[in-house]
């Protein structure tokens, strides 16, 4: 996957702004992915395909992060905003495209999104699209590599408020 400059640029604002010395590590070395970044004509509407799965053409597209971008999203978002809309921490597995941190990030009841990731070629990917640096910069956006977690990792969530809350 080749990349714009500004693209690049991006990147590395994003880079810049994760206190994860350990994730800004991993994620300088990757030098390209399995995913594929397939835009569509809404600015929502991003999607992921990974090439290392192939696609059976059963109707369901097991290569594809969302079958629908925009209807998964907004299906969250409703979800979110209805059970846990003062909720000042959110856990998830998973970063996706990103879109939707950014969009609970506007309620200003969430004070932090806690993201573990285990493909971390994911982030990558999205850093060079969606400018997350503001939400990484203060800490309310947090995002965490599985194969690279350790105990302290765990003792600084478990130990600080308002994380050991919820």
């Amino acid at each position: 996957m080749t990349f714009t400059p500004t693209q690049k640029e991006l990147f590395n604002k994003n880079i810049e702004a994760l206190s994860n010395i350990l994730l800004k590590e991993s994620l300088k070395e990757i030098k390209s992915s399995k995913f594929e970044l397939i835009l569509g004509k809404d600015n929502l509407d991003i999607n992921l395909k990974d090439t290392s799965i192939k696609n059976n053409g059963g109707g369901y597209n097991e290569n594809l992060l969302y079958q629908d971008p925009i209807k998964e999203l907004q299906t969250m978002l409703n979800t979110y905003n209805d059970k846990y809309l003062l909720y000042p921490v959110l856990y998830f597995y998973g970063f996706g495209n990103g879109i939707l941190f950014k969009a609970l990030l506007q309620n200003k009841n969430h004070q932090h999104i806690i993201v573990f990731e285990k493909d971390i070629e994911i982030i990558w990917v999205m850093f060079h699209v969606l400018d997350f640096s503001n939400e990484l910069q203060n800490s309310r956006l947090m995002i965490l590599e599985n194969d690279k977690l350790q105990a302290q990792d765990y003792t600084e969530l478990c130990s600080s408020k308002p994380f050991f809350q919820f």
